[in-house]
């Protein structure tokens, strides 16, 4: 089967994939490093170094040769940046959206094809285990490993149109895993709803690695009524090639290169534990979470295949000589915000804001610091300066833009957060001042980035979610059979309630297959305490051990989600 043809150059010279049709994981990683975006790691790397590895890597793809107790190879960062989109599309950054508007206006109907190097190892039952797969921790409170880059394809029980978009799920045992499918919007979760109705579970499959182009069409927003492969072709430009699954009524592309097939557990309902895991915000985002299980009847792949791993969160979650100015914006504010009793670390004047735009680090002690450390820094200059102020918490790097905007982006609430003082003193070379002859002012604005004091907060939500690094595992280690990983894990996990990541550091320098073995044979008498933030697991006669045990029920949503 052929699944890539000739393209034409892309306008930085590197010939991209975006003309080349259905295209192969490896064929995919091939090109991207042959544009300078991908770096390969060729020594042996266990799975407990490849969260450091990313975090060491954030802008660039990252592929593994040899991961230690795994067939497979190790993918992640493939599709991370805007470079990297618009290398796959053939254009600029700037035509990125005009062109994937396009594109997924198209439809062009799929075809099905005998066979494809996803068939390659077929698993089924017993066969199934997910411990195949390079699992790993990758942040520190992350409830267990998850797999980030799985593309969940169904079809709607009532209409039979498929569907297919990124859920995360954290690994349960070598047969089972649990999806996070909370959002009420999200059409996968719509359609395990449906098939409840009618007293049924979903039939799934999940679909890990294909190349970029298909996650740019995979992520387009089309009615309901789009059957999700068309689109697909129209990316591809062509017909996309697609293979029948071994166990369920479900195609899948024929590209991919590991398939789980099986069933959503929707006739349970949303009643298993399911998370932390470290968000896109960059922090924990949903704490510990109800949700729905998934159980793998089968198992494909190519022999010597990718796996393909979705970075999430961690630490990387965005001159004239008038400029003198800079310092001395930053002096004066500086001394005002400790004349006025406020705990200062630093303050910047951004130099693109060219004086008009400052940032302050403050360690706030008081449930006012925040506001009235804008007051000073917008009125007390002599320089009439600055006209925009930002104040932030001691975490922030304020000269490190893309903490500043992390910051803006989750800490600061709009209605809240904003200070707008009228009629202030300015200087007049701002054009927005029409007529600089008689007396003018000009309003400024200031914007609390800070973790309020004040209200009912949980403070763990703004905890940063860091990627794990369990550091290297002893000189000398015994090794252990699943048995008795298991009772010692059990003893272990007696003791106190356990993290995972507890657990992973007690048995570092096991190999990885043999310790989620030895916790799945546990799982199914575990339950998760309430001590959060990490909400260990512990034994219990159901999966929620800190309250009373559950009715079973229909679904759990989270409500910061909007309904469909």
């Amino acid at each position: 089967m052929t699944m890539t043809r000739t393209a034409p150059p892309s306008p930085n010279g590197v010939t991209s994939p975006s003309a080349r049709g259905q295209q192969s994981l490896s064929d995919f990683a091939q090109a991207l490093e042959r544009a300078g975006m991908l770096k390969r790691i060729s020594e042996p790397t266990r799975v407990d170094q490849l969260a450091p590895l990313l975090r060491a890597n954030p802008r660039q793809a990252v592929l593994v040769e040899q991961v230690v107790d795994s067939e497979f190879q190790f993918l992640a960062n493939a599709y991370s940046n805007q470079d990297q989109y618009a290398w796959a599309l053939g254009c600029t950054k700037a035509e990125t959206g005009r062109r994937l508007s396009q594109l997924a206006q198209g439809r062009v109907k799929w075809e099905v094809v005998d066979s494809a190097p996803c068939k390659d190892v077929v698993l089924k039952g017993d066969e199934v285990d997910l411990t195949r797969l390079p699992q790993f921790l990758y942040h520190e409170r992350d409830g267990h490993a998850y797999t980030t880059d799985n593309f969940v394809i169904s079809k709607d029980p009532d209409t039979g149109i498929y569907d297919w978009g990124i859920y995360r799920s954290m690994f349960r045992t070598c047969t089972e895993k649990n999806f996070d499918m909370t959002c009420t919007s999200h059409r996968q979760r719509l359609h395990g709803l449906a098939a409840r109705a009618k007293g049924q579970n979903l039939p799934v499959a999940v679909v890990i690695g294909v190349p970029l182009l298909d996650h740019l069409a995979g992520l387009q927003g089309v009615p309901d009524t789009t059957d999700d492969f068309e689109v697909l072709g129209s990316f591809y430009g062509h017909a996309a090639q697609m293979v029948k699954c071994e166990t369920v009524d479900l195609v899948v592309p024929a590209n991919a290169e590991i398939v789980l097939e099986g069933e959503l557990m929707t006739s349970e309902g949303w009643v298993h534990d399911e998370g932390p895991f470290g968000e896109f915000t960059g922090m924990y985002g949903g704490g510990l979470k109800h949700n729905v299980r998934f159980v793998v009847h089968c198992m494909t792949y190519r022999k010597g295949g990718i796996y393909q791993y979705a970075t999430v969160g961690g630490q990387h979650p965005g001159y004239t000589d008038n400029m003198i100015q800079l310092p001395m914006i930053e002096a004066d504010l500086f001394r005002g915000l400790q004349d006025a009793g406020i705990d200062v670390v630093e303050v910047r004047a951004d130099a693109p804001g060219l004086s008009n735009i400052a940032y302050a680090k403050i360690r706030p002690r008081g449930g006012g610091d925040a506001k009235q450390a804008l007051a000073v820094m917008l009125t007390c200059s002599k320089q009439g300066l600055p006209k925009i102020a930002m104040v932030f918490d001691e975490d922030i790097d304020i000269w490190d833009d893309d903490q500043v905007k992390w910051a803006m982006a989750f800490r600061f609430m709009p209605d809240r957060d904003t200070l707008i003082i009228p009629q202030c003193n300015t200087m007049s070379v701002d054009p927005k001042i029409a007529d600089v002859d008689h007396p003018f002012s000009a309003s400024k604005i200031g914007w609390d980035c800070t973790i309020p004091l004040v209200g009912n907060w949980d403070p763990h939500n703004f905890d940063r979610c860091l990627e794990a690094d369990l550091g290297a595992p002893p000189a000398t280690v015994t090794p252990m059979t699943e048995a008795q990983l298991s009772a010692d894990m059990e003893a272990f996990i007696k003791a106190a309630p356990r993290a995972w990541k507890d657990i992973l550091e007690r048995y570092l320098g096991q190999p990885y297959p043999t310790i989620y073995r030895a916790f799945g044979s546990l799982r199914h008498r575990l339950g998760r305490a309430d001590n959060a933030p990490w909400y260990g697991y512990t034994f219990a006669d159901h999966e929620f051990a800190f309250g009373a045990k559950p009715s079973p029920a229909l679904s759990n949503h989270d409500p910061r989600h909007r309904k469909a």
